[in-house]
């Protein structure tokens, strides 16, 4: 399948039946744009970061016959280049004709004329990136502004805000080559999943047991922006253990301390055939982690000047799942929440419930990605020595289980005591 066809696919394949809703938010928002400020969903996803052009070099660039893919706006001003301050009028221009381009790219897709440009087929996969699977950035624990095509971000803030606390990445000290390992999550007070890479680069196995690597320390950073690893503030004690099959490794942690943003563990899915009703196509996941580019194989250097800021922070990823598969009688799970980066080691959590359903492993750009599927090690012999826990129901049950355990507790001589804890526990969550 050639380039654009695979775009066509991936834009019907994520839109589904509601291309000309999509369609309408396009043009909308390059409405908007037209303006002295562009969307606050646009602005979440994209930098404004351009270098500055004067007036005499930029004139001399301009023709009529100019196309996307060799306008100044989007090459040789560096859309996202890290240094210099931006222009914002000449950024929403050049976003907004990448959406009018985008859009005639939609309106053919919807009249079935898959004869696509090349400025099209660069305003589809823009589109994509921006409507069909935005990479969200969370800032100082918020979520940012949720695209209209995934309202359903925005019904679920809070809960996404709770668990993405959870969600850090592995920070090196004395490494001669990293400063950070990978993703990491927290599923109980002291212990992290992740995957074995990146355990594998400050930690080697001798005798049976993994010992740290001379010189090397590692730290968990569970904020939102790369920061320095002095400040990292919760230290990796050890390598638990090391899964035997999949690419996977539970680390013990310095315990998060008791306040109102501190890290929250998070809940594991244990029966998806009671929870997903067997639903494993379709289902609106998303995932949190920390994207990383790799230009091997990854997105196109065109693209990466537009988004280039999506990595090294976290952000939250939306998608679907696309069914399970084995390989070698091994369970994984295929998903597409994952279309800009490298985020092995990321939690892949259920929306409707927010259980963490896998980990992910591996994907390419725009294609379906691969995760472990956490409910398949629920009897697992490492998890079981980790006495990792596990949500067996959906989350109505468990909200009642929950509820008649407090009341049975509340008529025994212990409830004083469960209160002080209770207390402590909400305190860690909310703050005072």
């Amino acid at each position: 399948m050639d380039r654009k066809n695979m775009l066509v696919q991936r834009a019907r394949d994520f839109f589904g039946e509601r291309l000309d809703d999509v369609l309408h938010m396009v043009n909308l928002d390059r409405q908007e744009m037209r303006g002295w400020q562009e969307p606050a969903h646009l602005r979440a996803t994209v930098r404004r970061s351009i270098r500055q052009q004067n007036a005499g070099n930029s004139s001399t660039y301009r023709t009529d016959s100019t196309t996307l893919t060799e306008d100044p706006t989007l090459t040789l001003c560096e859309m996202a280049r890290p240094a210099g301050e931006p222009d914002p009028g000449q950024q929403r221009e050049a976003m907004g004709r990448v959406l009018e381009v985008g859009a005639n790219a939609l309106q053919r897709i919807i009249n079935n004329n898959l004869d696509l440009t090349n400025d099209e087929t660069f305003g589809l996969e823009t589109i994509l990136l921006l409507y069909g699977r935005p990479s969200l950035l969370v800032q100082e624990d918020r979520l940012a502004a949720v695209p209209p095509f995934w309202n359903v971000l925005e019904d679920q803030r809070e809960d996404i805000e709770m668990i993405q606390r959870g969600v850090g990445r592995v920070e090196l000290l004395g490494h001669p080559d990293f400063d950070w390992a990978g993703t990491g999550f927290l599923v109980t007070e002291n212990l992290l999943v992740t995957t074995r890479r990146t355990a594998e680069l400050f930690a080697e196995r001798t005798n049976n047991t993994w010992q740290f690597r001379p010189g090397i320390s590692a730290w968990m950073d569970y904020r939102w922006a790369y920061q320095n690893v002095s400040t990292a503030g919760y230290r990796v004690r050890s390598v638990f253990g090391v899964h035997d099959t999949y690419d996977l490794a539970l680390l013990e942690v310095e315990s998060p301390q008791l306040n109102g943003n501190s890290p929250t563990p998070l809940p594991l899915l244990g029966n998806p055939e009671q929870t997903l009703n067997n639903r494993y196509d379709n289902r609106d996941v998303y995932l949190v982690g920390y994207p990383v580019r790799d230009a091997r194989r990854n997105e196109p250097e065109t693209i990466s000047r537009i988004f280039r800021d999506v990595y090294n922070v976290k952000r939250v990823q939306p998608g679907q799942l696309r069914g399970e598969f084995r390989f070698s009688n091994i369970p994984f799970l295929r998903h597409d929440a994952a279309p800009l980066g490298i985020t092995a080691g990321a939690p892949i959590i259920d929306l409707e419930t927010h259980l963490v359903i896998g980990m992910q492993l591996s994907g390419r750009y725009l294609e379906t990605s691969t995760a472990v599927p956490l409910y398949a090690l629920r009897d697992d012999p490492l998890f079981r020595r980790a006495n990792i826990p596990f949500t067996e129901g959906t989350r109505r049950q468990e909200t009642e289980r929950v509820v008649e355990q407090m009341e049975r507790l509340a008529r025994t001589r212990f409830w004083n005591e469960a209160r002080t804890l209770i207390e402590q526990l909400h305190q860690r969550a909310f703050g005072r």
